[in-house]
């Protein structure tokens, strides 16, 4: 974890202008082509859930500014940040659930093969209670092929990037999904989305980064 110095970052002043806002979160919905990924899975007969987790985890990671958090004044970097899924459960409902990220694809798997059957034996929604902040918040849609969404959030002080994505939609040849990206502007800007959404699709296109 790096503690950001305010005297010589640059976007000081933006951060300055959007934390004071009541509404300072912004949400964008971008179509991203899956059909490596749906072809890889059917060759390797894997979770689809956990292959596209493991793509967007990769590039939440790989862009810095999903990496910062505030806290009052004090701006940190997490050297990684990990995921916090909701899963469903009995009764049309859900749970929370938080899967440690690792690079290396088998691992990251194991992991959430782990913390998924873990979260599916809960029968109520359970808070977790400390204030650890390196997580991504995601949820999974597979009914909806939406195109915008929004999250709730715990106010203008919640900094934590909300992740979502959608139904599997063939066109022609390939296969897409809606993915939904909610940051908050005072760490994050339109260009560091559209880094993200960069990222995302070369670790599709290069082979999900199998390590």
């Amino acid at each position: 974890m790096n503690v950001i110095d305010m005297a010589t970052w640059p976007r000081k002043s933006q951060f300055e202008f959007f934390k004071q806002l009541s509404a300072p979160h912004f949400s964008i919905t971008s179509s991203v082509n899956v059909t490596n990924i749906v072809e890889w899975r059917k060759s390797e007969e894997i979770s689809l859930f956990n292959a596209v987790l493991y793509c967007i985890m990769t590039a939440a990671n790989a862009v810095p500014e999903l990496r910062l958090r505030f806290r009052k004044d004090t701006i940190i970097e997490h050297d990684v940040v990990h995921a916090s899924p909701t899963v469903p459960i009995d009764g049309d409902r859900f749970a929370f659930c938080r899967i440690e990220y690792v690079p290396e694809w088998d691992a990251f798997n194991t992991n959430c093969v782990d913390a998924l059957e873990k979260a599916k034996m809960q029968n109520e929604l359970r808070e977790h209670i400390d204030n650890s902040d390196e997580w991504i918040f995601l949820s999974c849609l597979p009914w909806l092929n939406f195109t915008a969404l929004t999250n709730p959030n715990n106010g203008p002080n919640d900094c934590i990037p909300r992740i979502s994505w959608g139904k599997l939609d063939g066109q022609g040849s390939n296969w897409m999904i809606p993915v939904s990206l909610q940051v908050h502007h005072a760490l994050v800007d339109g260009v560091h989305v559209g880094k993200f959404y960069e990222a995302l699709a070369e670790n599709i296109a290069t082979g999900l980064n199998k390590q």
